[in-house]
């Protein structure tokens, strides 16, 4: 279903979570129910993922930490050695679910993230210790470059060199024009790429900062999907799947979670899902109650 509804590759996305959501209960219910579809079926909540964790589960141990959203801290390169996003165009709260997205367009679906020491320390340290993610460490770029293709999956050396080196350059530049501006990671800062004098293609929007001062890090992710933004049309007042066929509410039928659809379109800020679920889940099981007993308890 992933491929049929999502698009191309996206069979091939890691998955996040329990192998078991195929998609099977979708199935059963518009055809047995004639449930009615809603929602964003070509869209998904996908982050930059450990490309080195398990193919098709997450793992109930690491949980979480096989993610990897410090790329706003740093830039993202493909294995040709290009930059291929604009990793500081929001917070990461904003940005994070998209992400995966675009690493899985890119050759390969790899994308290997950077920094060097300004912001190695700012990283969430279970999502990029040692433990739960292979560090790629070098005292240069040129280095750097040559582990990320010798067992990694970089193919273009120089390129990935001379991407860096024209990152730098703007982010000089732009300092040169504006050196009044300050770092913040805790804001949109407006620390840029771009100035009057020109910029990248692809810019940095906010949180850049030379890629210069050694040591250097770099990460391998792939994409990880979590779950798809389409689902089963509900009544809002108490989650009851609606009909297709009359677009009233199937009796004894109900609805909540990811398999609910219409909330989300394209993308997904950080933790409404919970707060789906929550609001939901309690109405759909006063609903239930109240179906079955005649009273709302």
């Amino acid at each position: 279903m992933r491929a049929q509804f999502l698009g191309p590759h996206w069979d091939t996305a890691l998955v996040r979570g329990t192998p078991y959501n195929t998609g099977d209960c979708l199935e059963i219910t518009m055809r047995d129910t004639s449930a009615k579809q809603a929602g964003n079926w070509s869209g998904c909540h996908s982050v930059a993922w450990d490309a080195n964790a398990p193919p098709n589960t997450g793992d109930r141990e690491i949980s979480n930490e096989f993610t990897k959203s410090g790329y706003p801290l740093g830039i993202m390169l493909n294995r040709q050695g290009s930059r291929f996003v604009d990793e500081g165009s929001d917070l990461r709260n904003y940005t994070y679910a998209k992400t995966g997205r675009e690493i899985l367009h890119q050759p390969g679906h790899i994308a290997f993230q950077v920094w060097d020491s300004r912001t190695i320390s700012w990283l969430r340290k279970e999502e990029y210790r040692a433990e739960v993610v292979r560090l790629i460490t070098a005292s240069s770029i040129s280095e750097l470059a040559e582990k990320c293709a010798a067992e990694n999956g970089l193919e273009d050396k120089r390129r990935f060199e001379q991407t860096i080196d024209e990152f730098n350059e703007a982010v000089y530049e732009s300092r040169r024009v504006d050196p009044g501006r300050k770092w913040d990671p805790a804001v949109k800062d407006g620390l840029s790429t771009q100035s009057e004098a020109g910029g990248l293609g692809i810019p940095k929007s906010n949180w850049a900062l030379p890629i210069d001062q050694p040591p250097f890090l770099a990460v391998k992710v792939s994409a990880g999907i979590t779950f798809t933004f389409g689902g089963l049309a509900v009544n809002p007042e108490t989650a009851a799947v609606v009909s297709s066929t009359t677009d009233r509410e199937v009796p004894g039928l109900y609805c909540v979670g990811e398999m609910l659809g219409g909330l989300f379109y394209d993308n997904y800020p950080g933790g409404s899902g919970l707060t789906s679920g929550a609001v939901f889940g309690r109405r759909a099981g006063r609903a239930a109650a109240k179906a079955s007993t005649g009273t709302l308890q």
